[in-house]
């Protein structure tokens, strides 16, 4: 590596070497890879588009340093019903991906919404470099590799109108082809995908840790449950507004992840952290008047269903 540019001359701005490299041989032999079934072909043909390519985008970041990480509960200021100082009361989940003075993640959520987005942006750069409009049936995945690395892959099927409209930017969608189909047809299109992210972090209070004492028996831990569902709220609220500030009209959402982990807060004393993420397809209503289709299933297979 020679300053900021790679041996292969790419400074990481732009399309990558080896996604360039996919564009001219699509530009050349005329081939058009996809990742669609037959059934999906089927359905975009019946939305109107043709695939153009399948394109990818990819990062790998290092994330050390994730910020504060406990205790889950600390003296602050103002208002009623709050702790000792006006801090959160103990046990009370404190969200901790957002810019607050509660904002000891932070560092790792902006690291995990930089890498979805740059994958993001990658992939929909290699699709407008092959003339597309869109990306549809996007996996978009987060792998942990060794150390405190995480790869976040973008990986989708370019596709192109017949029609004479083009969008300002490739849209993007983890919708199938044969949903697309049907969404076309009800008047609606997709603006992007969007994901929604929480993070929040639990002390460890008497009752959990009486809870999870040997002689506790099969009983439901509250102090987790409230965590959990706190965080997924909270993600689902981030959604939201994400989709609102796009100016969506609606979205659908098509999954939620979430996991929970110690955190050693001290000697003799952890705390509970909990990540939540939504994603989903945020959508704009461009017609109406025409009835929608009543099935998604525009084609049916000939082969046998037993």
């Amino acid at each position: 590596m020679t300053g900021n540019v790679t041996v292969d001359g790419w400074d990481g701005r732009g399309l990558p070497p080896v996604a360039r490299a996919r564009v001219e041989r699509a530009a050349a032999d005329g081939v058009r890879t996809s990742l669609l079934s037959a059934d999906g072909l089927a359905g975009l043909e019946v939305a109107g588009f043709d695939a153009v390519g399948e394109v990818l985008g990819t990062t790998v970041m290092q994330i050390g340093w994730r910020g504060w990480g406990g205790c889950g509960w600390q003296p602050g200021w103002g208002g009623p019903n709050r702790g000792f100082f006006g801090g959160p009361l103990p046990g009370e989940p404190v969200a901790v991906a957002r810019p607050t003075r509660w904002s000891g993640y932070e560092p790792y959520a902006k690291a995990i919404r930089h890498g979805r987005n740059t994958a993001l942006g990658r992939m929909r750069a290699e699709a407008a470099a092959l003339g597309a409009d869109g990306v549809v049936g996007v996996r978009l995945t987060e792998e942990r590799m060794e150390g405190q690395k995480h790869e976040f892959m973008a990986l989708g099927t370019a596709v192109r109108s017949r029609g004479r409209q083009r969008p300002e930017r490739p849209f993007t969608t983890d919708l199938a082809a044969q949903d697309l189909a049907k969404l076309l047809d009800a008047g609606w299109v997709p603006a992007g995908i969007i994901f929604g992210l929480a993070i929040a972090v639990r002390h460890d209070d008497w009752r959990t840790n009486t809870a999870l004492s040997p002689f506790a028996g099969n009983i439901e831990v509250s102090g987790y449950t409230e965590l959990i569902t706190h965080v997924r709220a909270a993600a689902r609220d981030d959604f939201a507004a994400r989709v609102a500030a796009l100016g969506a009209d609606a979205a659908l959402m098509s999954g939620i992840r979430s996991r929970m982990w110690k955190v050693e807060a001290g000697e003799n004393h952890t705390d509970h952290a909990a990540e939540c993420i939504v994603t989903g397809n945020a959508i704009v209503h461009y017609r109406t008047g025409r009835r929608s289709t009543t099935s998604s299933l525009t084609i049916l297979p000939l082969r046998s269903m037993r």
